[in-house]
């Protein structure tokens, strides 16, 4: 068995992506980060390299594996600091929020893959997701935390800003849709496609002084549309799908008093945020979505 701490050491290297951010949460020097990751690839015999900004440990981890699985556990019955993470376009949100309990991460991905690996990993103990897009897997739980309608948003010098009202989705299919991380958002991007809504369709892009990517047609959410700017504008158009938060927890905790506080927490700072939204519907109860 490796010390708590040693192991540490390389979960929030690995979760934080550098030394000083990792040295940050647990209150101690990037050399003891330093320190502690090479202990743990001796005692494990793994090596711990950096591929497309994230690190990947390279060889068998079954062991390294089962000692996540028993620190986890230790972590969630002794009141430990619990780990959670979230999508950029959460952070304006959650991010000044301060949850008793719980560590919070970098706050900034734009794609799924890395912060489910991170919880499939035992890495962290708790991600902010939306839906519909909540990872389906029989190892893990998602519980809804809210739930509102999907918005089509320009700026205020857009083409289709000019047609108020009368905006309809023949009109929005001449213009590209800002890209989607490919293969993070499958539910959503086959309503798009359904639509005929694509960032590949700027082959019909209408004639404009504007640069292209002025003209692009963003999604959003009523608790994200401030993130475009000020005056950005959603276009008169209901699409036939909802957004939502989510937290997403390994199934074994997903009844676990401290998974309930935190839900509880983020539902009640939730009804403040989304104060004269409202579109925007605070889940009830402890339902899981399957």
């Amino acid at each position: 068995m490796v010390e708590l701490d040693c192991l540490a050491a390389l979960d929030h290297l690995q979760w934080l992506r550098t030394g000083a951010r990792a040295a940050e949460q647990l209150g101690c020097s990037p050399s003891s980060i330093s320190r502690s990751t090479r202990k743990c690839e001796q005692i494990f015999g793994i090596a711990l390299k950096k591929r497309l900004a994230e690190w990947r440990l390279i060889g068998d981890d079954s062991l390294i594996q089962a000692e996540r699985h028993l620190h986890q556990q230790h972590r969630w019955t002794l009141n430990s600091p619990l780990r959670l993470e979230a999508q950029h376009w959460q952070r304006h949100c959650y991010g000044p929020l301060v949850l008793e309990g719980w560590q919070q991460g970098n706050l900034n991905y734009l794609e799924y893959q890395q912060p489910r690996f991170l919880l499939e990993k035992r890495i962290i103990d708790g991600w902010l997701c939306s839906a519909p897009d909540a990872p389906d897997n029989e190892e893990l739980t998602a519980i809804p935390l809210c739930s509102m309608p999907s918005l089509l948003v320009v700026q205020p010098h857009h083409p289709l800003a000019a047609l108020g009202a009368q905006a309809c989705l023949e009109d929005v299919r001449r213009y590209p849709l800002l890209p989607l991380p490919r293969r993070s958002f499958p539910i959503v991007e086959a309503v798009l496609d359904s639509l005929g809504l694509n960032h590949q369709h700027h082959h019909r892009l209408p004639p404009s002084p504007l640069p292209i990517e002025e003209l692009m047609v963003g999604l959003a959410s009523p608790l994200t549309i401030s993130l475009y700017g000020p005056n950005t504008i959603a276009l008169p158009i209901a699409l036939p799908v909802r957004f939502g938060d989510v937290l997403v927890v390994r199934r074994e905790f997903g009844e676990h008093p401290r998974t309930q506080a935190l839900v509880r927490s983020l539902r009640d700072h939730l009804r403040h945020f989304s104060d004269g939204m409202p579109e925007v519907e605070i889940a009830a109860g402890v339902t899981m979505m399957t």
